[in-house]
């Protein structure tokens, strides 16, 4: 059966977290497969911990000012084979999570997938040649994660694109899932 890590990083969510935390929830509701929620936190935030209870999540201190140093402890504590990134408060991600992993197997030919924002439609095409937004979902292989390297530690809001590109440049199967 497959494990998700679902990961929210407590600063880049800033005010939508809470939002974020529903939508997830809700999504969660439909999985058949299990998931563990993590929260890394470098803010210090005191509500964090009231937060973090009440979505049953594992929330996470952690020191460092970058992103994709703030992931890498998150993933480093994780369990689970599937590594999953949500965007923040859009509900189109929260729909596709929800038919999207309620049988999610890795053998299914793709070893990781975006969800990209909402974009208008005559910029649609435009996004395959550009590079992924920090805002939009990602999942991926832990496998392939742990393959090439994990996340740059120096990188901040470009940590979850240059992994993407990294993947691609390394034959990985990525797709760009629409709704």
């Amino acid at each position: 059966m497959t494990l998700a890590s679902v990961i929210f990083d407590a600063r880049a969510a800033g005010a939508k977290l809470p939002r974020s935390l529903v939508l997830f929830e809700q999504a969660a509701r439909h999985w058949q497969g299990g998931y563990e929620l993590l929260l890394v936190d470098d803010t210090g935030d005191r509500r964090l911990p009231d937060l973090a209870q009440r979505y049953q999540a594992i929330l996470i201190s952690c020191g460092s000012a970058t992103l994709g140093s703030r992931f890498n402890a998150a993933v480093a504590a994780s369990r689970g084979n599937v590594l999953l990134f949500p965007g923040l408060g859009d509900r189109r991600a929260a729909n596709w999570l929800s038919h999207r992993l309620i049988d999610l197997e890795l053998a299914n030919g793709w070893d990781a997938a975006v969800l990209p924002v909402q974009r208008h439609s005559w910029l649609r095409w435009w996004w395959l040649l550009q590079r992924p937004s920090p805002l939009d979902t990602f999942w991926v292989a832990r496998e392939w994660f742990e393959r090439i390297g994990g996340f740059d530690p120096q990188l901040g809001s470009d940590a979850l694109p240059d992994l993407l590109e990294r993947l691609r440049a390394c034959q990985a199967r990525v797709s760009i899932e629409t709704v």
